[in-house]
């Protein structure tokens, strides 16, 4: 097998009806070179099981032996990459076939250090199609415009492996915005972002029982959590700290009119 040219990091987490697909989708690639590297983040089942009859020397299967979220399981199999480039798909969601053919020649640029698309969005509650709508704006890799909100969905990003681990990869002190926090360390550390303007990948809405920022609550005050986080390291940078103002009126607002509405 020739040396990959991108390692596909994939944490999983009882993911057993979606990562056969998202697996294979890695797989069917044009560019056939990449490893793809699982990490079973505790399930019950292993995940492994769902994946016992892809015979694929790219595939490889790491396993935690209890749960520890999602940034820990991105960071192990960072750890294991073989490749200069890392790219994240997470166990339900797909990539098109020149999804790589299409963003890997974006490095040729030794400035980018990260490359995102767009998206098409299954089952989005109201009818969003694509996950970016005003392409003319991108790539967002800038402070403070880039501290606004999160400008890509992590199904289409891939980056420079060494850019990853020089910044410390994923905060594992997060719960659902690990990759967010990556993007603003990298463009902290001064790295360029490119975009390509095609629905490349495809990304499931959250729903009960699988995708980790279903919960609307835990999911706003681990934004939070983030952003003071970020402000702590690097209080001079434009943005956070105007996020994390914001956050905490909206937070406080909302315990006096009685929290986040109960999902059913």
């Amino acid at each position: 097998m020739s040396e990959p040219r991108t390692t596909v990091i994939m944490p999983a987490y009882n993911a057993h009806g979606t990562i056969r697909a998202s697996v294979e989708s890695a797989l069917a690639q044009t560019v056939p070179d990449l490893e793809v590297i699982v990490v079973d983040d505790g399930s019950d089942p292993p995940i492994a099981d769902a994946l016992a009859d892809v015979r694929d020397p790219r595939l490889r299967v790491l396993r935690h032996p209890r749960n520890r979220m999602a940034p820990a399981a991105r960071n192990t199999a960072l750890a294991a990459a073989r490749s200069p480039f890392v790219s994240q798909l997470d166990s339900d969601d797909l990539w098109e076939r020149d999804y790589l053919e299409s963003v890997l020649p974006e490095f040729e640029d030794p400035r980018v250090g990260l490359v995102y698309t767009n998206a098409r969005i299954l089952g989005h509650p109201h009818g969003q199609e694509v996950t970016i709508t005003v392409p003319d704006v991108h790539p967002i890799d800038t402070f403070p415009k880039i501290a606004e909100q999160n400008p890509m969905a992590a199904v289409t990003v891939t980056m420079r492996t060494d850019a990853v681990r020089a910044v410390g990869g994923y905060a594992e002190w997060v719960w659902v915005c690990d990759d967010y926090h990556l993007y603003l360390k990298l463009a902290h550390a001064g790295w360029r972002f490119a975009y390509v303007d095609r629905p490349l990948a495809v990304y499931r809405w959250p729903e009960p029982g699988r995708g980790q920022s279903y919960d609307e609550g835990p999911r706003e005050r681990d934004v939070l959590k983030m952003y003071a986080g970020f402000v702590l390291r690097h209080p001079l940078t434009p943005g956070p700290r105007r996020q994390v103002r914001a956050r905490v009126k909206q937070e406080l607002r909302r315990l006096r009119e009685g929290g986040f509405p109960r999902r059913r």
